[in-house]
């Protein structure tokens, strides 16, 4: 051993898990209650408790001292400032462990908030930690930096993970998006601290050296534990002399405070404290003395892409929901910023369910091996519960604002006319959609705008309740238009001619009539749909074939690619053990080497529509794991977007599966960059990455970016965050900045899976529908391209308005 004294500063928390071990009501009464008695703890200690003096606390997630704050009495809230004030409660300005599903804007306001609570105790929190998570959107950085954090206790749990820079337990300058620079501790595992010195259970997690089969007491399997993690680490160059370590007061999530520890650090500190000290310390102190200490820290900047971004795959429906709830939001915040209209609390409310939401527990810790058990089913309906009050208050929040500016109940007494607000800072063009369970009357009518009295093209198409009705507008940025409608004439009858191109079957399909059609603007047909914009062609058993672009004569679809446009690629693998072995043995690669592979193939093409505005086509394919499958395309004839919705039956099986979508697309120029959008953040994978990092999957906001020089090739996402890049095959899992990882490789939507062995949601079946849609940009620039992705995921507001 070293003659120099090595510390061990000990960071006592809970780590916050919020329905992991229980119902989240209990697990939010469990905190308020720790604190509570981390309170009565600490008053012993004033009142003469010597053998606990030196026993410090620190609040993991802020969300445990609001819900404190809320509901505690006067004098725990007294006790509790006093003693985060005097340094023996340390605060966290991370609200919640999150997932990547959040937006930037609610989580910088969540964290905004959290801070200025405690401005009226006169309290500055500089630190946050964050535990069990693998990543963080690179925005995130900025979230904490501009709230007053100058520091981050990162805990990682390696657990299909991995940490960044290819070593743990060391800090560095985590430079942001806008140049901020974010002191991070690039630490251990979040129960490391129970492994080494109070583990009181029977079996090992993150240190296997084989002590638990000895016949050793805690004690000293403790003290053979500390003196071995610190040789390691001198061995291995650590430029410190001394390392923090977290701790619970037992080895579970969600527990409470121990006093064991500090009498063990007592014991431990008389018999070893001139050669390995133990001390509790919280976050600021911590950081002090890292900051003191003479080694330089090197700076990093980019995504720290997080490896359990996956987790929103398992829930598919409701995370569509979720991000209808975060873009209804952020409309209602445009067009309403200061609640006026629909009450400041409702933004406040919608955030909190948002962040609950995108909290990172996706379901109970059996989920997968008891999907039966009722805790199971409860704690994913209680967590859904998040995500559809969120789209709730939402909801209600839009449908104010378009009352306020004109929307009505039907009325058969009055004349239809419709509305339009564009809620971007931006201008747009869009189609209008509003659906209608009857026209009132009106059989064959034109648009008009009601301002200008200008006719614009519409189309009106059928759901299963009624019509709707699709108009063409051209908005400046958060400007409101009407519309009207007026009869007309009804078209001439047409007879059989001299010329049955239609034959007596009702179908036509010669070819001339084809090339006749698009030279009106477009043709739709079971073999390809063209416009304008695109020329789109599909085969029988290969999919869509190409999709070219005809503005600047590029093929989109890249010629290496495996698979055609939007192909479905189910996989599922087969159990050779049980469920939970079957997926830990996965590893970081989401499947096995035995995964069975199934690629869509394409069976029918149904023209469904084809109007002023847009070419409707039908493409039904064979899918296994799914009883019926489908992608509907649309393609606008007024702008250069197609739509794509993939329709599905999924069957129910409890083996671990995946469900993508291949997206295989180019720009066709050579010099063209892959982007994604990410939470407060615009980067390229594999590039903008700290090193080490995760490259084989991401979770986006509004979607990615082909970007060149000459042209933008957007695919926006508003319902399924994650995509998969490189081989989807089991394989070796290369991190950022080793070689052969490219910025340019083979894209897929990550539609659904059910990886995870503990806590995802097994059952992926029902009926589902989600959206991406394609579009070119002429500009050059990439915040311009997903400007273009945002305002195809937000659309315009539309309403129907009797007067």
């Amino acid at each position: 051993m070293s003659e120099q004294k090595f510390t061990l500063y000990l960071i006592h928390h809970s780590h916050t898990d919020i329905g992991y071990t229980d119902y989240q009501e209990k697990i939010e009464l469990h905190h308020i209650n720790y604190i509570k008695e981390v309170i009565d703890i600490l008053n012993a200690i004033h009142a003469g408790k010597t053998k606990w003096e030196g026993f410090k606390w620190n609040c993991e997630s802020f969300w445990c001292v609001e819900k404190f704050l809320e509901t505690a009495d006067q004098s725990y809230i007294d006790d509790f400032i006093k003693y985060v004030k005097s340094g023996e409660i340390g605060l966290s300005g991370n609200y919640l462990n999150m997932t990547e599903l959040v937006d930037y804007t609610v989580l910088n306001n969540t964290i905004a908030r959290s801070v200025n609570s405690m401005e009226r105790y006169s309290i500055q929190i500089t630190s946050a930690m964050t535990a069990d998570i693998n990543g963080y959107g690179w925005g995130y950085a900025d979230a904490l930096y501009e709230n007053g954090m100058r520091n981050l206790m990162s805990c990682i749990h390696t657990h299909h993970g991995y940490h960044p820079l290819f070593k743990k337990q060391m800090p560095f300058y985590w430079q942001s998006p806008k140049g901020n620079k974010l002191l991070v501790w690039n630490g251990e595992h979040y129960l490391i601290g129970n492994e080494l010195v109070c583990n009181e259970y029977d079996y090992e997690y993150t240190i296997h050296d084989g002590l638990m089969h000895e016949h050793l007491s805690s004690f000293e399997m403790a003290e053979k534990r500390i003196e071995a993690y610190v040789r390691v680490l001198r061995e291995q160059q650590h430029p410190y002399d001394f390392v923090p370590v977290s701790i619970s007061g037992i080895m579970r999530d969600n527990s409470p405070a121990s006093t064991k520890i500090i009498e063990f650090i007592h014991e431990y500190n008389a018999i070893h404290g001139q050669e390995i000290e133990l001390q509790m310390v919280t976050l600021d102190e911590f950081f002090d003395i890292l900051n003191q200490a003479e080694v330089e820290i090197p700076t990093y900047s980019g995504d720290w892409t997080d490896w359990w971004a996956d987790g929103v795959g398992s829930t598919p429906n409701i995370v569509q929901h979720y991000r209808e709830a975060s873009r209804k939001l952020y409309a209602a915040r445009q067009l309403d910023p200061d609640g006026k209209i629909i009450g400041k609390e409702v933004f406040d409310s919608t955030e909190y369910n948002l962040m609950f939401y995108a909290e990172h527990t996706w379901g109970y810790s059996s989920s997968i091996v008891e999907p039966w058990h009722p805790n199971v089913n409860k704690l994913d309906l209680r967590k859904s519960l998040f995500a559809l009050k969120a789209n709730e208050s939402a909801s209600r929040a839009i449908n104010k604002i378009t009352y306020f500016h004109g929307e009505t109940p039907t009325s058969v007494h009055k004349e239809l006319t419709f509305g339009a607000i564009n809620p971007h800072d931006f201008p747009v063009i869009d189609v209008l959609n509003v659906s209608l369970e009857s026209l009132f009357g009106h059989k064959h009518v034109e648009i008009l705008e009601k301002d200008t009295g200008q006719v614009v093209p519409h189309q009106i198409g059928h759901y299963a309740r009624g019509y709707e009705v699709n108009i063409l507008v051209k908005l400046d940025a958060k400007q409101k238009k009407s519309y009207v409608i007026r009869d007309i004439a009804e078209p001439p009858l047409i007879s059989a001619g001299n010329c049955a191109k239609i034959a007596v079957e009702g179908v036509n399909d010669l070819a001339t009539t084809y090339t006749e059609t698009l030279q009106t603007g477009s043709v739709v047909t079971p073999y390809k749909l063209e416009n304008k914009f695109f020329r789109i062609q599909y085969e029988e058993g290969q999919g869509i074939t190409s999709i070219y672009d005809k503005i600047n004569g590029k093929e989109l679809i890249k010629p290496t690619s495996k698979f055609s446009a939007f192909t479905p690629i189910y996989e599922v693998t087969p159990v050779k053990t049980t469920q939970y072995e079957e997926r830990r043995l996965m590893g970081r690669n989401r499947k096995a080497v035995h995964t069975q592979r199934d690629i869509g193939k394409l069976l029918s093409a149904t023209v469904l529509e084809d109007g002023l505005l847009y070419s409707r086509v039908e493409l039904g394919y064979q899918l296994k794991g799914t009883n019926a499958s489908s992608l509907i395309l649309t393609a606008y004839k007024e702008i250069p977007r197609i739509d794509v919705d993939f329709r599905f039956h999924k069957t129910s099986v409890w083996e671990p599966e995946n469900l993508y979508l291949a997206l295989p697309f180019t720009t066709g120029y050579d010099n063209e960059e892959f982007w994604v959008e990410k939470t407060g953040t615009i980067f390229r994978p594999r590039i903008d990455q700290l090193p080490g990092t995760c490259t084989d999957f991401y979770a986006l906001q509004d979607g990615m970016c082909y970007q060149s020089s000459n042209s933008s090739l957007i695919i926006a996402t508003p319902d399924t965050p994650l995509i998969a890049m490189g081989d989807i095959k089991s394989h070796e899992i290369k991190l950022c900045g080793e070689e052969g990882v490219n910025n340019i490789d083979d894209v897929y939507a990550w539609v659904m899976n059910n990886f995870w062995e503990t806590n995802f949601k097994v059952d992926l079946g029902g009926f589902h529908q989600y959206r991406y849609s394609l579009l070119l940009n002429d500009s050059n620039n990439v915040d311009e391209a997903f400007k273009t992705a945002k305002a195809t995921n937000c659309p315009v507001l539309g309403y129907y308005s009797f007067i």
